[in-house]
Formats: structure tokens, C-alpha cells, sequence
């Protein structure tokens, strides 16, 4: 009598793995090119062709003007409001650093797609993470949050190639936002 895990397989075809009982092989499926991956290659390709644009697309004009929901005009104010006049100074560097990346960058399609990424994601980090524990915990503990949230996400997901983030940078973006009054250290 022949053993119920004896399989014949002469004359047997496929267009895959012929297995007669247990397949054991790993199929590792990667994802393709991330947006910000493609983005950047293709500002890569902007800078080597020279194309520029002459105005800014939609969603990075959205925070070029101000708005002001709780009355608290411009980086300084917002900073002393929350108690925190001692971060002034470095706050107004990074943010001219941001202002000097903007403007060297801003010319090209690509790169500001990726800054409106960037701007969009501390936004909504600041809306979610940031804003609701403003009033209940320290400035140290903000400043936690902040980092960890905000400036790291950014960095870990937007710093790639010509287009390479750092700390500072995307500090100079929270408070170039702030300026614009879109993000706050303060309860509302």
C-alpha cells in the first residue's frame, strides 16, 4: 500500500512552482517609489534642465498669507504668549534659514510640491500633537512632543537627496508657520 503523501508528478506542468505538497518559498514584494522619492528625482531632473516656474502651486500658496484664528499676530507674539521670549532670537535664525531654502527652492515644480508635503504634514502634526497638550504640560515637555512628532517625522520622511532636511530646517518651517500663525505653543 503506497503512503498517502506519495505524489506522482511525471508529465506534470506549470507556469509557477511545481510543488506536491508543501511550498516553503518567500516571496518578498517591495513597494515601488514613494512620492517623495519620485518627487525628488524628478527635481533632480528640474535643476539639471533649468526648468523653473513663475508662480507657486495652490496648496503652497495656501500658507503664504496669514491666518490669524485666535488673535496672536506673528512668531514673536505667539512665543511670548506662551512664556517662552528666551526662544526668540534662534527661532527668527532657523526660520530665516527655512526662508533662504524657500527661495533657492521655490522656483521649481518639484520642490514645491515637497514643501507643501512638508508645510501640510507639520500642520496637521501640530493640530494633532502639539495644539491639544498646549495649556496641560511645559514648555520642555512641548518641546518633546515637537521633536519627536513633528521635526524627526519630517526629517526621517522629506530628507532625501537634493532635496536633504535637516533639524534645523524643519524647525525654520514650524516657525515660519508660526509667523504665518498656522501652528502655536499657547492654548487656544
Amino acid at each position: 500500500m503506497a503512503d498517502s503523501n506519495d505524489v506522482n508528478q511525471r508529465g506534470a506542468s506549470a507556469g509557477g512552482n511545481l510543488v506536491g505538497r508543501d511550498d516553503n518559498s518567500v516571496n518578498v514584494w517591495l513597494p515601488g517609489d514613494s512620492q517623495v522619492s519620485m518627487l525628488v528625482k524628478q527635481l533632480d531632473r528640474e535643476i539639471h534642465a533649468d526648468e523653473i516656474r513663475e508662480q507657486w502651486i495652490d496648496s503652497l500658496q495656501f500658507f503664504e498669507e496669514q491666518y490669524v484664528p485666535d488673535g496672536v499676530k506673528g512668531l514673536e507674539a505667539k512665543l511670548a504668549r506662551c512664556g517662552r521670549p528666551d526662544k526668540v532670537g534662534l527661532a527668527l535664525r532657523h526660520k530665516e534659514l527655512f526662508v533662504k531654502f524657500l527661495n533657492r527652492y521655490s522656483l521649481y515644480g518639484a520642490a514645491q510640491e515637497l514643501l507643501a508635503l512638508c508645510l501640510h504634514r507639520i500642520h496637521a502634526e501640530f493640530e494633532t500633537h502639539v495644539h491639544p497638550a498646549c495649556g496641560s504640560r511645559d514648555g520642555a515637555e512641548i518641546d518633546q512632543i515637537v521633536s519627536e512628532k513633528v521635526v524627526q517625522a519630517v526629517v526621517t520622511e522629506y530628507g532625501l537627496g537634493t532635496f536633504a532636511l535637516n533639524h534645523g530646517l524643519v524647525l525654520g518651517m514650524t516657525y515660519w508657520l508660526a509667523d504665518r500663525c498656522y501652528v502655536r505653543w499657547h492654548a487656544a
